[in-house]
Parts: C-alpha cells; sequence; structure tokens
C-alpha cells in the first residue's frame, strides 16, 4: 500500500512540475505579445499625432484655410487620436514610471540617514533592555 502511495504522489509531484513549467512558458509568450503590441501603439499613437501636426499646419495654410474637407479630415483625425490614447494604457502597463526627478548623492545619502534613525526608533528601547 505505502508503494502505491508512493507511486502516486511521485505521479502528482511530475504533473505539478510539468504544468508550473508549462505555465511559466506560455507566460513568456503572452507577455513578449503584449509588449510588442505595447510599442507598436506607441509608435501609432506618435505618427498620428505627427501626421495631424502636419494636417493642421496644411489647413492653417493661407492657400487652405476653411477648406472644408481639410475640416472633416482633421475631425476624423483628432477621434482617431483619441481613440488610439485609450490602449496607450498598455504601453503604461509595460512601461516601468519613469522618475520624474534624479537625486544627487546627497539627497540620497539623507534619504538613508533618515531610514536609518526611523529604524532606531523603533528598536532603540528592546536593545538597551538586552544588555
Amino acid at each position: 500500500m505505502t508503494i502505491s502511495l508512493t507511486f502516486w504522489l511521485i505521479l502528482a509531484l511530475l504533473m505539478s512540475i510539468t504544468a508550473n513549467i508549462l505555465a511559466f512558458w506560455y507566460i513568456r509568450v503572452v507577455l513578449g505579445k503584449l509588449m510588442f503590441v505595447g510599442e507598436n501603439i506607441s509608435d501609432l499613437v506618435t505618427m498620428v499625432t505627427n501626421y495631424k501636426n502636419h494636417l493642421k499646419g496644411v489647413y492653417e495654410m493661407e492657400m487652405f484655410y476653411g477648406d472644408e474637407t481639410l475640416k472633416f479630415l482633421m475631425e476624423h483625425t483628432n477621434s482617431l487620436l483619441e481613440v488610439l490614447e485609450e490602449y496607450e494604457d498598455i504601453n503604461n502597463i509595460i512601461k516601468p514610471p519613469e522618475s520624474e526627478e534624479e537625486l544627487t548623492e546627497e539627497e540620497l545619502i539623507e534619504d538613508a540617514e533618515t531610514k536609518i534613525n526611523q529604524e532606531n526608533v523603533f528598536y532603540g528601547g528592546t536593545r538597551k533592555s538586552n544588555n
């Protein structure tokens, strides 16, 4: 009876390891595709924004000012850009947020000293009582 139980436990372990390896592989493939889509959407939003700015420049030229076709094309471009900006959240998921300002060495040292002092406040009483 013990051999049968051992066999089933080993079989369950092997199945679990196989399932974990397959899940890891699948997650890597899906994340790779997500990163590809996110980068392409970001590039597409940039291209449409540049196109919109160029079209706006043409529309504001004296020769084309007030042209109804260009006006509707501008409205269509704006609506397309709004839709694409909704999908830009995928790009925000992929790229880590950039820090707005870089800390100098002095600020890093001050932050580290502050953290150490805060830790010492929590442990100050217990250190002396153990002596």
